[in-house]
């Protein structure tokens, strides 16, 4: 017999929960309504956190005042009598009232004395007037039959105010159904204890780096998949080598502390035959039974993998309709376990060969070809590209394919004309230009079969496309027009084009059209960009409103259809940027191009474009100027690049319009502006023609012209400029440009004293930003531009005149706006009416809720709280939570003072 004054008393408490230790709000929410339980089951791996779950909440149970005993579990403790010895000390430890000699009843092997021990228990607990928690962690280690009997007479028999917390990283040998169905259990397991990405976001703001940005936080967190040890020593690894933060996946998984924490920790008393089956399955992505045994031989491969998922060794469901249960390992952990298959001497090449002919055999082809690429087996390779593989219906593999149909030897490729065409697809549709004209010319010099002549003449005009040639584009296809392409596919790819080229010639009703000719119904990614053209033709046209219609459901659809970074995801993202900046949702547009801006440089011209200005914008709001110029130089090289002139000329005016405002210029200092806008000028010489991109850039550098005139005190000339910008405008139907060039042309007429000119401008511009949902646009010219906005009297309407006081609010300097700190609050802020639900949401939002517990406590959608916040932000006049926040509570504090 073991007295429990013998026992190490750290046993009874937990570690201590750091300050830095990451608030589990869902997890904390979870347990709350799990509070009255029989049994709160924590089961997950090493290193998912359930130690820190289980203390972080007995942190909160104690400041309610309920009794919580602990009890840390070792090795040690697998033997009944040990167990016994602690579990009486972790209960004394809260105050019942147990003799050390009940440690006698844990030495004996009589089951009478088993009960015995449980009933005095029991009763002890039962004379308690408070909730007692238990919690058991670690209780993986508790090996003893006896002591599961134990544990499991208590929980059959415990009173109502006894309830058990067990951390376990296997699920216990309990009977657990009884509970199950009575709702007195509540079960949280690995894919629960992993962090989300707002979790994994705070953790690297306090163990890495506070000013981490969203891209590197989105990629470590998909590399850990929210495995909190994995980022742990993740960040302690980036936090020692601060120069391979870039190239945080390569030190990661090389890294030391992680070998050593998963060779000590996890691995260390496994089997050896199911190390070395581990080894072999971490080189699949997806595993199930049938596969492990075919590629490992082993015929006992789905008891291993049943062994596996009792360990909780990382192994992750795979959630899928299929004939099969599959199954994948975390990412760290595999490529931990591949490191040890290199290491080993095993054949690699031969696992490879296998799994690609097990994939090949059952049309699974895109693994197969992985697989067959890593074994060097071009035959099959060749095969499967051939006559399996359709890249154009699975466009979000496309960079795969790419890569795979790169590594078939070039002189295979005369012999298999499919596969040029697929090479000439898939370079057209990554922007990758010169290789699709030279894969399809040798396609073309390889066969003459006229079933080919459609997709040449459609990668052509994605070709002229994504050169910025419209009117090229379209006589490319112009002998496809007249009729509907049998092939779905190649008629969405067909309709896509004229949607998108008609638009930016200016045929916008031709282009709805076409529109309305698509198949609404599919979900192919060809229909999906074939209907995000029509958000890029409303967004060309300055209809912010209507792009916004197309693309808010297009960008949910392709997310859960075909992936955040989707060709059509990508799309819809930069245009609802673009939305979302213009309606000063400046945390919003920042957020929805965050790991996506890599994608969109390559996209087609006009959202490569809108993300890029976008972006520099939102540089210069939230940053410095400087950086946004940095950056906008960047873009025009990545332009000068790609041969897109436009690209350039739009980059160079954007730079001219922040000079213009900026301190620089206003000290007198016009020579960089100047330098640019004769570089400007220069590009626009050799753009004289009547094309639409031509068009473009010779208005791009008027109405920079326009802005230096005016700046340079010379508003004839600015007025003289504009002339040619106005004609463009309306030749191509660009809301947003006239919209500009009416209120530059305001600006230049009331310079001049011609005042009633100046107000008619002005109106036009009211009325043509409230039609099209203009806003940022008015702000972005200047404090100039506002203040003659701000002060124009006698608005005809009511809906202009509110919306004139929105952006009189905005601009006013008293509501802070996205550049400020937000410390004023605007008189008008009080007396801003907001509905119900609004006035909810606000109080709410004062409290530092997400958006998901406000849905959650007032039992609306995520998508409500949005429009609803959208809305409120409108009304303030501001671009953020924070700043409404501020605002809200000036408005509480007005109230009580009143």
């Amino acid at each position: 017999m073991k007295s429990t004054s013998l026992l190490v008393t750290t046993k009874f408490a937990p570690p201590r929960v750091s300050v830095n230790s990451i608030l589990r709000e869902d997890l904390a929410t979870q347990l709350q309504h799990a509070q009255y339980s029989k049994v709160i089951l924590v089961c997950g791996g090493a290193g998912f956190g359930k130690t820190t779950v289980l203390a972080q909440w007995r942190q909160g149970l104690i400041k309610q005042g309920v009794c919580v005993g602990w009890l840390s579990l070792t090795l040690e403790d697998g033997a009944f009598a040990l167990f016994c010895a602690s579990l009486i000390g972790a209960l004394q430890q809260v105050g019942l009232p147990l003799a050390d000699d009940l440690l006698l009843l844990g030495d004996s092997d009589d089951s009478d004395d088993l009960l015995s021990l449980a009933s005095v228990l029991i009763n002890a607990v039962a004379q308690l007037d408070n909730e007692l928690y238990l919690m058991l962690d670690d209780f993986h280690q508790v090996n003893s039959p006896r002591a599961n009997q134990l544990v499991q007479a208590l929980i059959d028999n415990a009173p109502a105010n006894l309830h058990f917390v067990i951390a376990s990283r296997v699920a216990p040998s309990l009977l657990l159904g009884r509970l199950r169905a009575m709702g007195q259990l509540c079960e949280i397991t690995g894919n629960e204890l992993s962090f989300n990405f707002r979790e994994s976001l705070a953790f690297l703001k306090a163990h890495l780096d506070a000013e981490i940005d969203l891209e590197a936080a989105h990629s470590i967190h998909a590399q850990t998949d929210g495995w909190p040890i994995g980022l742990q020593l993740m960040a302690i690894s980036l936090k020692s080598v601060p120069r391979k933060r870039s190239n945080s996946g390569v030190l990661a998984t090389n890294s030391a502390d992680l070998s050593a924490y998963l060779s000590e920790d996890v691995i260390a008393n496994l089997p050896e035959g199911l190390i070395e089956f581990l080894q072999q399955i971490s080189i699949l992505r997806r595993f199930n039974a049938d596969l492990a045994a075919h590629l490992s031989g082993c015929k006992e491969a789905a008891q291993h993998i049943a062994n596996i998922e009792a360990l909780n060794l990382f192994l992750l469901p795979v959630d899928m309709e299929d004939r099969y249960q599959w199954y994948r390992l975390h990412p760290m952990f595999a490529e931990f376990l591949q490191q040890k298959l290199q290491h080993s001497g095993a054949d690699v090449r031969a696992l490879h060969q296998r799994a690609a002919h097990w994939f090949a055999s059952q049309d699974l082809v895109i693994e197969a070809l992985r697989h067959a690429l890593l074994s060097e087996d071009f035959d099959t390779v060749v095969q499967l590209l051939e006559h399996s593989l359709q890249p154009l219906t699975n466009i979000r593999h496309l960079g795969t394919f790419l890569r795979w149909i790169e590594k078939v030897p070039i002189a295979l490729l005369p012999q298999h004309p499919r596969l040029a065409l697929f090479g000439a697809w898939g370079y057209a549709l990554s922007a990758r230009l010169e290789q699709s004209e030279r894969w399809l010319t040798l396609l073309e010099r390889s066969t003459q079969d006229p079933k080919y002549a459609i997709h040449a003449c459609l990668v052509k005009a994605m070709i002229a496309g994504q050169q910025d040639d419209s009117e090229r584009s379209l006589l490319a296809i112009d002998a496809l027009t007249d009729t509907p392409l049998r092939n779905p596919m190649l008629e969405n790819f067909r309709l896509g084009l004229v949607i998108g080229n008609q638009a930016m010639l200016g045929n916008y009703a031709l282009a709805r059209a076409t529109f309305r000719t698509l198949n609404l119904a599919s979900t192919d990614e060809p229909a999906l960009i074939a209907r995000s053209s029509m958000a890029v033709a409303a967004f060309l046209e300055g209809k912010i409103l209507e792009a916004e219609r197309h693309a808010a459901p297009m960008l949910s659809l392709a997310e859960a259809a075909h992936g955040r970074r989707s060709i059509t995801a990508c799309t819809c993202a930069a245009i609802l940027a673009e939305v979302q900046y213009e309606q000063n949702r400046i945390d919003d547009a920042r957020e929805i191009l965050v790991n996506r801006l890599d994608m969109l440089s390559f996209s087609v011209p006009a959202c490569s474009y809108s993300a890029a200005l976008v972006h520099a914008r939102l540089q210069l709001l939230q940053e410095t100027p400087r950086a946004a110029l940095d950056y906008l130089d960047k873009r025009a090289d990545h332009f000068r690049a790609r041969r897109l002139d436009r690209g350039i000329a739009l980059m160079l005016a954007e730079q001219i319009r922040i000079e213009v405002l900026g301190e620089e210029w206003k000290h007198g200092d016009w020579r960089h502006g100047q330098m640019l806008q004769s570089e400007l000028d220069e590009l626009a010489s050799h753009h004289q023609g009547e094309k639409a991109r031509d068009r473009e850039i010779v208005a791009a550098a008027a109405l920079s012209r326009a802005r230096l005139a005016r700046a340079s005190q010379l508003p004839e000339q600015g007025l003289v400029a504009l002339e040619n910008v106005f004609c463009i405008g309306q030749a191509l139907g660009r809301g947003t440009l006239l919209v500009k060039a009416n209120l530059l042309k305001a600006q230049a007429l009331t310079d001049l004293g011609r005042d009633d000119e100046a107000r008619s401008c002005l109106i036009q511009v009211l009325q043509d930003s409230y039609s099209l949902g203009l806003f940022r646009t008015l702000l972005d010219e200047g404090d100039d531009a506002c203040v003659l906005l701000a002060n124009l009297k006698d608005v005809p309407g009511k809906a202009l005149e509110v919306f004139q006081q929105q952006l009189s609010a905005q601009i006013s300097g008293q509501i802070p706006s996205a550049t400020s700190t937000a410390t004023g609050v605007s008189s008008v802020a009080g007396d801003i009416a907001l509905t119900n639900r609004e006035e909810d949401i606000l109080a709410l939002l004062e409290q530092s809720m997400p958006n998901k517990r406000i849905a959650r406590t007032l039992n609306i959608s995520d998508q409500t709280v949005k429009w609803n916040l959208r809305n409120i932000f409108m009304k303030f006049g501001v671009s953020s939570r924070y700043e409404a926040i501020i605002i809200a509570r000036k408005r509480a504090n007005r109230s009580d003072t009143q």
